[in-house]
């Protein structure tokens, strides 16, 4: 499916434009931390909602994880360059059956996946990739969650196709679906990031809901809106209309299991549709979130869906070197001042893909797979 020429351009103006959106949004994420206390320290319990009594009596984790010694030599950052190059196959688009839409086989990952393009009559760059579950194939009958996974600001102003790759190829959640399969993971599987006490909470979820998978969706997004109002309507307009409905028919999506995520810039975007249209999502994460300009939005947003966000199930993770700790730190207190029952996990780790790769991805893939996993009928803690 070729690209228009104007289209091409847009990208390629939108490649010049990266190095200011990504100054704005550290500036803000500094901002926010200038102007506030000092964060609290990894892992230190948070206040919590009325549910997590509950939920200790079950025994599953606590909202932070505890703190633990921190690694002394934590793995060197991965290139952001995608990593994998070889691994895609080129192949001919073929149709699904499905009016507007073709999918690409994705080869050479430790996951099946593929990439889907459709014609979209708002958005002109309507490519995501797709990652299915281990069993997927296997289990031809079985129905699965979908989470839609939007990357970071450096995905955001790459080429369509390579931006779509962000979860699976950039930040190898490939790679975390085999380790989280086995249901034990060590510290290779954190890139050397968490520490003991972190990894042993990690494996206590896991003992009590082990990992069986998730419909992971990564749509091409172009840079957040400079302008207050965060998303772009076009865009917007193209995963709520367009992309949602089109997941439904093509794959195998259990009923009232649908989440959102997203790093960094693509955090702050989780959150905005997570909030504004709770009635599509079950579950609503964001990892090292970059909220920093748009928490008017966010406000308004919680303010007009505060009942059915009561009712989803919601996560924040940050780390100890997250230049956007702040940030996420000032929405856990917005989401408490409405007493709206959520998960809060201080890790170990900077703001950066070796974050991503390790323990971002294992955080993102097992909460929605234990909020989404059984018949949602109230908040994850």
């Amino acid at each position: 499916m070729k690209t228009p020429v104007k289209y091409r351009l847009i990208t390629r103006a939108v490649h010049a434009l990266l190095v200011a959106i990504l100054a704005s949004g550290l500036a803000a994420c500094i901002s926010d931390r200038n102007s506030r206390s000092t964060p609290s320290p990894a892992g230190e319990q948070t206040s919590t909602p009325p549910e997590t009594a509950t939920e200790k009596k079950k025994g599953s984790t606590p909202p932070a994880v505890v703190s633990g010694a921190r690694p002394t030599q934590p793995r060197p950052v991965t290139s952001p360059e995608r990593s994998r190059q070889t691994r895609i196959a080129r192949t001919t688009p073929s149709e699904t059956g499905r009016p507007g839409s073709a999918t690409e086989k994705l080869e050479g990952y430790a996951t099946s996946a593929e990439y889907l393009f459709l014609r979209s009559q708002h958005f002109p760059n309507a490519v995501v990739s797709v990652t299915l579950p281990l069993s997927y194939e296997e289990e031809s009958t079985r129905k699965f969650p979908l989470v839609i996974a939007f990357g970071g600001a450096g995905e955001c102003a790459r080429a369509p196709r390579d931006g779509s790759l962000a979860w699976i190829d950039y930040y190898k959640t490939d790679e975390a679906v085999k380790a989280l399969a086995t249901n034990h993971l060590a510290d290779k599987n954190f890139r050397g990031l968490a520490t003991p006490a972190e990894i042993s909470s990690f494996n206590r979820r896991l003992k009590n809901h082990a990992y069986q998978g998730v419909i992971l969706v990564c749509p091409y997004s172009p840079p957040l809106s400079l302008r207050e109002d965060l998303e772009i309507p076009e865009y917007e307009k193209f995963i709520v209309e367009e992309l949602l409905p089109q997941l439904k028919k093509r794959y195998r999506i259990a009923p009232a299991s649908v989440g959102v995520d997203g790093v960094s810039m693509g955090g702050a975007r989780s959150l905005y549709y997570g909030f504004k249209y709770p009635e599509h999502f079950q579950s609503i994460g964001a990892v090292q979130g970059a909220f920093g300009p748009y928490f008017p939005i966010y406000k308004e947003l919680i303010k007009e869906n505060i009942d059915l966000l009561k009712h989803r199930s919601i996560q924040l993770v940050t780390s100890d070197r997250d230049f956007c700790a702040r940030s996420v730190e000032r929405m856990h207190a917005l989401l408490v001042e409405n007493n709206i029952p959520h998960r809060l996990l201080r890790l170990t780790g900077p703001h950066d893909y070796i974050f991503n790769q390790g323990p971002g991805a294992i955080s993102l893939l097992m909460f929605h797979n234990e909020a989404l996993g059984r018949r949602p009928s109230g908040p994850v803690k």
